[in-house]
């Protein structure tokens, strides 16, 4: 178990401050040396450029999740900022997939890559009509405006996007390990877990292709980060409604992080009110009027809010009907069942059971990953002392990862009329940051624990960049 020290930060119940408590003292010179306030940081953006510079080359085909879709999408931004609803692919992204070929399903190369054969919408999934429709077009233009400058020098842009990836990485390993520090996780360890997400299969999958999945790794980073710095200091109501509008903006499904920490928050509230209950019952009001609970209610309203606003403008500015995406079974209270905890070691596969496909690195990543996420998120939720901050963060992680994904399949078959199914484990990844992050937070502060964390993010990383090539 890892007691949190008798000194903590934040908000009391009685609205006054506590003096913030030291970290731990860093064990070893390598945890000293980790511990310098910009290293590790810098380090783990390093580490993810080299998953795109390494990766990013290598692909010589398009990934079998929609890349070819969200090669359109990220084509037509400078001339349409967004594709509608019912709208045909371009002649880019299908050439693009003629020439290209496609992951696992159809590698070779064929005679769509020229443009003369591209035109025939027969020869493309749904007639030749886009199903990236349904996101906003956040992701697309951050990713195309810091593809530019790689442009201008003779990249290509689908090669340019991909690229891009690895700073969405950079930026949810960092987010990650200030999260993990603000936690007072000892450097090593934390350093270690943002190298697991570094190395992640849903990094390989996501971050070194274009891809709205892409987004969700640092939109879980950065919602712990954020819940975390508001229920220590009490500080970024707004910026937290701000970041849950823009990560359900990124890609709906990073929801699941927003409802994490937005419980977090709301058990931290109910616990404090609690302790200073002035009656039986009067803690629930005393509860709901804590900054912490506010800010959990209005960031997930904001990204609620964010999102049917985007759908009624892509209803309002649609050019034609939907693709058809086939029949699914209706949806049933066994459906929903059957999806619980589907997040909670599934969202570490990235794009389904790929571990074998990229050999015994992969399953290597896989194993690793996996294991910590499940051994942390339940281990954590069992040992930490009930009322305080890891316990909070422990049941709060859990939960989202058992209803978050029958909450999305009910959201998306309101919305849009349908659901997928199956249901994939990827629309979890922006949960795995919580769930590694509990891993670190279950370690007990001594020096071997937190070299063994370190040491697999080492060997996470090491695997990723010998997985093979496709």
């Amino acid at each position: 178990m890892n007691p949190e020290p008798a000194v903590q930060t934040g908000p009391t119940a009685s609205g006054g401050r506590q003096a913030p408590g030291r970290r731990p003292a860093p064990r070893g010179r390598l945890g000293r040396f980790l511990a310098a306030p910009a290293l590790a940081p810098i380090v783990l953006v390093i580490a993810a450029l080299l998953v795109g510079i390494v990766h990013v080359p290598q692909h010589k085909t398009l990934s079998p999740i929609d890349e070819y879709t969200y090669i359109d999408y990220l084509s037509k931004v400078p001339t349409e900022g967004y594709v509608h609803r019912g709208e045909q692919t371009g002649s880019y992204a299908r050439t693009q997939l003629g020439c290209r070929g496609l992951r696992l399903l159809a590698p070779s190369p064929d005679d769509r890559c020229q443009v003369s054969v591209a035109a025939d919408n027969g020869r493309f999934p749904f007639g030749g009509r886009t199903s990236a429709d349904i996101y906003s077009p956040a992701y697309f233009m951050v990713t195309w405006t810091l593809a530019q400058p790689l442009t201008w020098f003779g990249v290509g842009l689908t090669d340019a996007g991909r690229a891009v990836g690895a700073l969405w990485l950079a930026a949810a390993a960092v987010l990650l390990y200030l999260s993990l520090r603000r936690l007072k996780v000892a450097a090593l360890p934390a350093f270690g877990t943002g190298l697991l997400i570094i190395g992640s299969l849903p990094a390989y999958w996501s971050n070194t292709y274009i891809s709205t999945d892409a987004t969700a790794l640092p939109a879980g980073a950065l919602m712990l980060y954020l819940a975390v710095r508001l229920d220590l200091k009490g500080k970024g109501v707004v910026w937290f409604a701000l970041a849950s509008a823009f990560v359900t903006l990124l890609k709906v499904q990073n929801l699941a992080a927003v409802a994490a920490a937005a419980l977090f928050l709301l058990l931290r509230a109910g616990i404090a009110a609690y302790r200073e209950r002035p009656s039986r019952w009067g803690w629930i009001g005393r509860g709901f009027r804590d900054p912490r609970a506010l800010s959990a209610i209005i960031g997930v309203v904001a990204g609620v809010v964010a999102q049917l606003l985007w759908l009624g403008l892509r209803t309002a500015t649609a050019v034609g009907p939907s693709p058809d995406m086939g029949a699914v079974p209706p949806l049933s209270i066994t459906q929903l069942l059957s999806q619980a905890g589907l997040f909670l070691g599934g969202a570490s596969a990235g794009v389904g059971d790929t571990g074998t496909v990229l050999r015994a690195p992969g399953l290597l990543i896989q194993l690793v990953t996996t294991w910590l996420a499940i051994a942390g998120t339940i281990g954590l939720l069992i040992v930490s002392r009930w009322g305080r901050r890891r316990a909070a963060i422990a049941l709060g992680v859990f939960i989202a990862v058992i209803v978050s994904a029958p909450l999305l399949t009910i959201a998306t078959y309101v919305t849009l009329g349908t659901y997928p199914f199956p249901l994939p484990s990827r629309y979890g990844i922006s949960l795995l940051p919580l769930t590694l992050g509990c891993a670190a937070l279950l370690l007990p502060r001594r020096p071997v624990p937190g070299a063994l964390l370190g040491a697999a993010g080492v060997v996470v990383f090491l695997a990723s960049m010998v997985v093979p090539a496709g």
